[in-house]
């Protein structure tokens, strides 16, 4: 087998590891997310979400879904992607500052977090903790500034690897994940046969 192939067959490899590994321990965390959400939802409060670098993508992408509709058409969800300035007026406090002006307690701001250091997303944590709002973190194992900053409401998804790589994809498969379990719980009758 040429080199190459057997690189390409371990990042598969790896891949379904962490698969494996996220099916066999993030059934109950998703559901208690996804129960979060809804309830935030149907209570009229909105959820906010924020990620760094990698994640930042992930972020705009779940604010988008749940604003247009994943598996089915539907009115739009309140979801709000906070906007990371990454050019040179960029500070660690740009999340939090966003926070601050239109968080409400029980809000919900789900932070993504691929990588072992997320000092904007921790800032936006703190700001989210001072205004009373409830917390949804993806994270991944070597993910230690997040994971400290969480209350006993707050619910953590651990994506069970340390690689960037997996972590980034599982980010992406969690989201839409959450966004699908939610579509079906506001609106059951749209669930598929």
């Amino acid at each position: 087998m040429h080199p190459m192939q057997e690189q390409i067959k371990t990042l598969f490899t790896e891949g379904i590891q962490t698969q494996i590994a996220a099916a066999d321990q993030l059934q109950e965390p998703l559901q208690r997310a996804a129960e979060l959400l809804v309830a935030t939802l149907l209570s009229g409060q909105k959820i906010y979400c924020c990620g760094e670098g990698m994640a930042h993508a992930t972020s705009r992408h779940f604010a988008h879904i749940m604003l247009t509709g994943l598996s089915f058409e539907r009115p739009p969800f309140p979801v709000t992607s906070l906007h990371a300035d990454f050019g040179a007026n960029d500070h660690q406090a740009v999340f939090a500052q966003q926070l601050q002006a239109v968080g409400q307690a029980n809000d919900v701001v789900l932070v993504l977090s691929a990588g072992a250091r997320a000092p904007r997303t921790a800032r936006a944590l703190e700001a989210a903790l001072g205004r009373n709002m409830l917390i949804v973190a993806i994270t991944q194992e070597g993910d230690h500034d997040i994971a400290g900053l969480l209350g006993p409401d707050d619910v953590e998804i651990r994506i069970p690897t340390t690689n960037i790589a997996r972590a980034s994809e599982h980010l992406l498969q969690t989201v839409n994940m959450l966004c699908s379990l939610v579509e079906h719980q506001i609106f059951p009758q749209e669930m598929d046969e």
